[in-house]
């Protein structure tokens, strides 16, 4: 009885490749989530200073209150940015020096196998490893690493916030954005197929050009012509279904942040009329709708760049 091959993961075929980064990463990964943390908190702050305002409108308003907290939040955004800035230059220089280690493997994996792999592979499929499948997993790693860390904490703080201010709007932000997202998954999930297909006229071309006088010698131009004129009529197809719908992405997370936005606005009226929330709430929920928005764009995102990395890369190189 055959027993199934357990496949390995994807961070332990790359963990070799990562030796001497990992206390680095978890730098990055910390600083990442102190800044998210402060991003969090930012919107509470405002909500102190819009309801002093409206409170002081009836009487006298307390400048130096207003004083006390937009320092404090200052401090706390400008603080916030150095975090951030420095854990996204912690993660591209590692990236970076990642990238470098694999385009050496990959040459010394080179220098080593069997001439059988060169003939059973296009000479332009072994090229298109070593320039564009390495710069894809970069950008991939990059978009993900740290991203999807940050993206995290600032979905779980936002939605934590949002309830602990008030469950009413919670609830109707939660449901109008996830409700949106939910619509933009099914589409990214439909056009990554799209992406993949275009990686398929690289291998060729430069398997074409770089063998072009063998080519020649073997009068192959009119089959090389149809062929090429096959996968190009195919790479225009995926070309413009993909571009179609990466192009209604964008929009597509505006309207849904703003749906949101519409919805805390209309629900906290009617609660503000009523005498359950303040204005500062609504101030404060505006915030917290775009940094609720904004990680899921962020890891669905991350996520659709991972996806179009083929594992298969990792396995050839190691």
């Amino acid at each position: 009885m055959n027993k199934a091959v357990k496949t390995p993961s994807l961070w332990s075929r790359l963990s070799p490749y990562l030796k001497g980064f990992h206390l680095f990463f978890l730098i990055a990964i910390i600083f990442s989530i102190i800044s998210s943390v402060i991003t969090v908190i930012g919107p509470d702050k405002l909500k102190e200073i819009t309801d002093t305002i409206t409170k002081g409108m009836a009487a006298t308003i307390d400048i130096d209150k207003i004083a006390s907290i937009s320092l404090s939040l200052a401090i706390l955004y400008g603080l916030g940015a150095l975090i951030s800035y420095s854990a996204n230059f912690i993660v591209t220089t590692m990236i970076q020096h990642f990238s470098e280690r694999i385009r050496n493997a990959i040459a010394e994996k080179i220098n080593r196998v069997a001439l059988q792999y060169f003939d059973s592979h296009e000479q332009g499929d072994t090229l298109s490893r070593v320039s564009n499948d390495v710069d894809l997993m970069t950008q991939s790693f990059n978009q993900s690493l740290v991203t999807m860390v940050s993206s995290i904490v600032l979905l779980i703080g936002s939605i934590f916030m949002m309830f602990k201010t008030d469950w009413h709007l919670a609830v109707t932000a939660n449901v109008s954005v996830f409700a949106g997202f939910a619509l933009s998954s099914i589409i990214m999930i439909k056009s990554q197929p799209l992406f993949k297909q275009q990686q398929k006229v690289s291998g060729y071309v430069e398997e074409v050009y770089s063998g072009h006088n063998v080519v020649i010698f073997y009068n192959a131009r009119h089959q090389d012509k149809t062929t090429f004129d096959q996968i190009n009529h195919d790479l225009y197809n995926s070309m413009w279904e993909s571009q179609f719908f990466s192009g209604i992405m964008m929009p597509l997370m505006q309207f849904i942040g703003n749906f949101g936005y519409v919805m805390v606005c209309v629900v906290g009226a009617v609660l503000t009329i009523d005498g359950k929330i303040t204005i500062g709430t609504i101030v404060a929920f505006m915030s917290y709708v775009r940094i609720f928005t904004q990680p899921i764009g962020q890891m669905a995102q991350a996520g659709f760049y991972a996806d179009l990395y083929n594992s298969q890369f990792i396995e050839e190189v190691a």
